[in-house]
């Protein structure tokens, strides 16, 4: 029963892990066919044309760096809840009966579910807060591609 929740717990978390790693592809792809934007290894100056392309650039690491921050903070939150999960399925193999069993087990399943749930709601939201953020650095720094 163990090695099933465990691998059940597994296999959600890298699917979590494979999303978050597409919609960072992505993201950067999208960025990088951006008319005009820099191109890693380029030194912008703070002064001229190229200030307003520094100034996107500046603020669209900061939004980057920003949504890094959360996403370790939304790794620890999942080790945490693997933690519990672990604990918790201990709980359950001390039930005195089946009831309490069947009840314990929906539980696990259930708070499983949910933690998995709130990780994935919380890392969609900070990813649309970063793509937001960055959009408008782009837009307010990039005049020629603004529709």
């Amino acid at each position: 029963m163990f090695d099933q929740i465990l691998d059940n717990f597994r296999k959600a978390t890298e699917s979590t892990i494979q999303l978050q790693q597409e919609l960072t592809r992505q993201w950067f792809q999208q960025w990088a066919s951006i008319p005009g934007m820099p191109t890693p290894g380029i030194k912008f100056g703070t002064t001229g044309a190229a200030a307003p392309v520094a100034s996107a650039t500046k603020q669209i690491s900061g939004a980057v760096t920003e949504l890094l921050d959360k996403h370790l903070k939304t790794l620890d939150a999942q080790y945490r809840a693997g933690i519990r999960t672990i604990e918790d399925a201990f709980r359950v193999m001390e039930a005195k009966d089946l009831e309490q069993f069947r009840k314990l087990t929906e539980e696990l399943w259930r708070q499983s579910f949910n933690s998995l749930k709130a990780v994935i709601e919380s890392q969609l939201r900070d990813f649309q807060a970063a793509t937001e953020k960055g959009i408008e650095a782009v837009s307010k720094g990039m005049p020629s591609i603004k529709s």
